[in-house]
């Protein structure tokens, strides 16, 4: 996301090197674990805070809160606080939050881990739902194979920060390449 400067390497967002582009420039969307929600805003103010910092019309920030709840089925709930919420309504708020800018990549750093295991199923399937119909390309990071299986396209199975291995959750699950990745897929 740029809140850290790599020690080697290059990352590339549609292309274009971004290791100096500051985290502002970048173009992100980042969901945290704990969503790191405002308490003191509404979930329409949570939603529309990315917007602000771009210069949006009022007008437009009213329309694009209003789709970006609506993607995450929770046109209602924009006068609420945080507080007032699930944690599957905070999630989907988090991740309305994330969109509504209209990211180049989204970033989701184990949205999932702090729901119940019952929500968290509804939850991967809603998140692939969205995923899918705003088309942006999302870098989902879990530490949990079930997630990683029926999330992905691609799977990046890492170690102490080394790819063990890259493909697609069929192929990584039944031919892993390392001790580590069979391991870790109980394959």
């Amino acid at each position: 996301a740029g809140l850290l400067d790599p020690s080697e390497g290059e990352i590339a967002i549609k292309g274009k090197r971004v290791n100096d582009v500051p985290i502002h420039k970048r173009n992100l969307g980042l969901v945290f674990q704990n969503y790191a929600l405002f308490p003191h805003k509404t979930v329409a103010d949570n939603v529309a805070f990315g917007l602000n910092y771009r210069n949006t019309s009022k007008q437009d920030i009213k329309r694009k809160v209003a789709e970006a709840l609506e993607l995450v089925q929770l046109p209602d709930l924009g006068a609420r606080y945080p507080k007032e919420l699930s944690g599957g309504q905070q999630q989907r708020i988090a991740l309305a939050r994330a969109i509504v800018i209209e990211p180049d990549v989204l970033l989701l750093d184990e949205p999932l881990s702090a729901l119940d295991a019952n929500l968290r199923e509804d939850m991967r399937v809603e998140l692939k739902r969205i995923q899918q119909r705003i088309g942006v390309t999302t870098v989902f990071v879990t530490h949990d194979q079930t997630e990683a299986l029926a999330m992905s396209d691609q799977i990046i199975v890492m170690s102490e920060g080394r790819v063990e291995q890259v493909g697609a959750p069929e192929e990584v699950y039944n031919t892993p390449a390392t001790e580590f990745v069979a391991q870790f897929l109980g394959a």
